[in-house]
């Protein structure tokens, strides 16, 4: 992607339509981001503006949000500012990615009142603020208090500039001096013009440097202007063929015919980050599970330790047999207040010393040392058993914490929930009424060969695909020694060429904890030979009659081969 200063300058060319609209509402939907519906030229419009840390930008949206019940303090603050105001203009700050919106309001007593909201798309100290038309601050989406080394951003305070260098205005005749700015001799030309010349980006620069062949005194402004002039024609593109998504407001030269065109701005950012935008939100509701099966995985850990401990221990209860079947053969040679008592040990004919509590009798210390013998017995068995089970545990939580990776919908958030109450990791909130069953979601792909793939990305989903869905007859997959997902070929084995089983071993490998690694081990067999385990954990199964192939997980193919869900 590349929302830089350029692309803000042709976004705001599309907004002229908001121009004289009248603020009707503004809602916050979390802690960076807001929607201002206005009225404007006959028609409403949804002007989404965030300064989401990975997310930050601006524009229209057709997409419906949630809205806390409790509205947050800057909305309250906005609302109070800015609702009912009339916009005035939008305007770009020089060709940086810094945007004000001019707004004639009226204040409580109905006079009229001039504000300005700030815009800045800065990455993680991206910002919105309100100010007077002095620009005093009224309020910022993100405050930076007075001890900050840069500035501040509180109310009461002047608003200034975020502190950047000096750069040249492309779009002035400043960029004609850009040739004196640059070291030829230093080399790293491109990045020199990214420090030099507002509003460009990595992307940009390289279509810069595609146009000039190669960064000369006599090139370099040139083809900048060139490349400028290219940019006046207004094509919203995107590019999902290369490493990855890569969108822009005019198709770059140096990669090619895109792979897809918009009719808007607004409608390309609407689909480019709608989704990842709501992702991130699932994201941030499956954290607090996260967090949960890690200090779960933490406690087990520290369990197995114990258990090891209490093991090691245990190794001692042979001596302390022996001790008190010694002491009960010479108990006649123990004298009180002994510490110690040196023997013949009848099992290998060599002297033994047995430490003695000169507080106890002989017969009392021969007790004890059967007792401690009993005890370490018991608690070498429990702690076998312990341990045993301490080892699938923490199998299981990091199978679990796999999965919250590769979590994409609040469905599938609800699921690891069940399953975590199910398993007693968290307390169900007995008040809380019992939510309607959805519908377990699979996830589907499809092979060259045409053929239908189904893929689980949680132990309920696993669940459901191996025991449920899936026939016997049917093929399935799964990592060897490896967490990650079911997979199942949903047909008989005379139409599953070896192409298929490739390929379905690839979703596999992909779906699993490997997905980085090379030469990914794949067991693969019939459902019939797959087994669930009574009393294990959810989306545990044992199989037979497997064999194995080896594959290296690519994105690409594997996103090729992407199904739309149902």
């Amino acid at each position: 992607m590349a929302f830089d200063g350029n692309f803000v300058h042709a976004l705001l060319g599309e907004l002229n339509s908001l121009h004289s609209g009248k603020i009707n509402k503004i809602q916050q939907m979390d802690d960076t981001s807001m929607i201002f519906k206005v009225r404007a030229q006959g028609a409403n419009h949804n002007l989404l503006i965030s300064a989401h840390p990975m997310y930050a930008r601006f524009h229209l949206t057709d997409h419906k949000y949630e809205f806390p019940f409790d509205p947050p303090m800057f909305v309250r603050v906005a609302r109070k500012h800015l609702e009912g105001g009339i916009i005035e203009t939008i305007r770009q700050i020089g060709n940086d990615r810094r945007v004000e919106m001019h707004i004639q309001s009226r204040n409580e007593l109905g006079d009229p009142i001039k504000r300005i909201l700030i815009l800045e798309i800065m990455g993680r100290h991206s910002n919105i603020i309100i100010t007077d038309a002095d620009y005093i601050i009224q309020d910022g989406i993100k405050h930076l208090t007075p001890n900050n080394n840069s500035r501040t951003i509180m109310p009461g305070f002047p608003y200034t500039a975020p502190p950047t260098e000096p750069k040249l205005n492309p779009r002035t005749a400043d960029i004609e001096s850009l040739t004196a700015r640059i070291d030829f001799n230093r080399g790293k030309v491109g990045r020199q013009i990214l420090h030099n010349v507002e509003g460009f980006s990595p992307l940009f620069v390289k279509e810069v440097e595609y146009l000039a062949g190669y960064f000369t005194t006599e090139t370099i402004v040139p083809a900048i202007k060139e490349a400028m002039h290219q940019a006046e024609e207004i094509k919203p593109v995107l590019y999902t063929s290369g490493d990855a998504e890569i969108f822009y407001f005019t198709p770059l030269s140096h990669l090619g015919a895109p792979d897809a065109t918009y009719d808007s701005l607004s409608g390309l950012m609407d689909d480019y980050y709608h989704d990842r935008y709501r992702k991130s939100l699932i994201r941030q509701k499956a954290q607090d599970y996260v967090h949960l099966i890690e200090r779960e995985y933490d406690r087990t850990e520290r369990k197995i330790e114990k258990l090891k401990a209490d093991l090691a221990e245990a190794e001692k209860m042979d001596e302390y047999q022996k001790y008190g079947e010694l002491l009960t053969a010479y108990m006649h040679q123990v004298k009180p207040y002994d510490e110690s008592i040196e023997v013949i040990d009848y099992y290998t004919d060599e002297p033994l010393s047995i430490p003695l509590d000169k507080n106890r009798t002989a017969s009392e210390n021969a007790q004890r040392y059967y007792k401690m013998y009993n005890k370490l017995k018991t608690r070498e068995s429990s702690a076998a058993t312990q341990l045993e089970r301490s080892y699938q545990d923490i199998k299981y939580l990091a199978s679990l914490l796999h999965q919250m990776e590769s979590i994409s919908t609040e469905e599938e958030v609800e699921e690891i929930r069940e399953e975590l109450g199910e398993q007693g990791i968290i307390k169900n909130n007995r008040r809380q009424p019992k939510k309607k069953k959805h519908k377990i979601q699979l996830h589907p792909y499809r092979t060259t060969n045409g053929l239908d793939v189904l893929v689980g990305k949680n132990n309920k989903q696993n669940d459901y695909l191996t025991s449920k869905k899936a026939q016997n007859n049917h093929l399935w997959f799964h990592t060897k020694d490896i967490p990650g997902s079911h997979v199942v070929i949903l047909h008989t084995e005379g139409e599953i060429e070896e192409q298929d089983i490739l390929e379905a071993a690839m979703i596999a490998a992909y779906h699993s904890k490997a997905r980085d690694s090379e030469s990914v081990p794949v067991d693969f067999t019939k459902v019939r030979h797959v087994h669930k385990v009574s009393g294990a954990k959810p989306g545990f199964v044992t199989y037979t009659d497997q064999q194995t192939v080896n594959v290296t997980p690519d994105r690409g193919k594997v996103m090729k081969m992407a199904q739309p869900e149902a």
